[in-house]
């Protein structure tokens, strides 16, 4: 009767480390989706998404809402949606594109201009895929997102 008893008892308790390993597993998992969910490299790449998906239909104005205080001060808001438009519809000879995206890479202390450095942003290579009136193109640029008032915006790299 005592190794009936005690075989029960094994079994119960093998069945309760069981389920506890179980729960603790699907709670990491939780915890880890949750959190890269939420982090801010996904939602960096969400900005970046939404600003390309605007340049894809040819949403000029609404892309240039996800620009950087300092890519508005290089170009008005107007400027901007007639050359973007004039270049790619007009000259390329292009209804839309299609757009790939690197990795997105972390950086620290980005210095935008002199007086702004960014304590972290991520730079992505988007790569425009134009099949044009001339021909099959692409072109790669280097994007860099950066924090502003608690959203992520789109820079763009200069030498200047």
């Amino acid at each position: 009767m005592n190794k009936r008893l005690f075989m029960q008892r094994y079994r119960n308790l093998v069945l309760l480390a069981g389920l506890f390993l179980f729960v603790l597993c699907l709670g990491i998992s939780l915890f880890v989706f949750i959190t890269s969910f939420f982090s801010d490299q996904r939602q960096a790449v969400k900005a970046a998404e939404a600003f390309y998906q605007y340049e894809q239909q040819a949403d000029f104005g609404n892309s240039w809402e996800l620009f950087h205080s300092s890519m508005k001060e290089r170009f008005s808001k107007g400027d901007y949606i007639q050359d973007r438009s004039h270049v790619f519809l007009q000259h390329f000879g292009v209804d839309t594109f299609q757009y790939q995206f690197s990795e997105a890479e972390k950086l620290t202390n980005y210095q935008v201009t002199e007086d702004i450095i960014y304590e972290e942003v991520y730079r992505l290579m988007v790569t425009h895929i134009y099949d044009s009136k001339y021909g099959y193109l692409e072109i790669r640029q280097p994007v860099i997102m950066v924090p502003e008032k608690e959203k992520w915006k789109v820079l763009w790299e200069y030498d200047n």
